[in-house]
């Protein structure tokens, strides 16, 4: 059973993590009035979006090649 080993468990989870972000932003952008607070926890969301998907993009590229990248 390899495909839940420790090593990654953590990127499964931020494949996860990815559609809930994206709703996160969402709900964010639709809020009218938005209070500092708001703004701030909207733009953390798009962060992270970015963030999870860019880094799933690599541990996809890292597992699916058979030569190693410079990263």
């Amino acid at each position: 059973m390899s495909f839940f080993t420790n090593n990654n468990l953590s990127h499964y989870g931020d494949i996860i993590a990815i559609p809930f972000f994206a709703l996160l932003s969402y709900y964010f952008y639709n809020i009218q009035d938005k209070t500092t607070f708001e703004y701030v926890l909207f733009y953390f969301s798009i962060g992270g979006f970015t963030a999870d998907s860019f880094y799933t993009i690599l541990f996809f590229l890292r597992k699916n090649t058979k030569f190693m990248l410079p990263y």
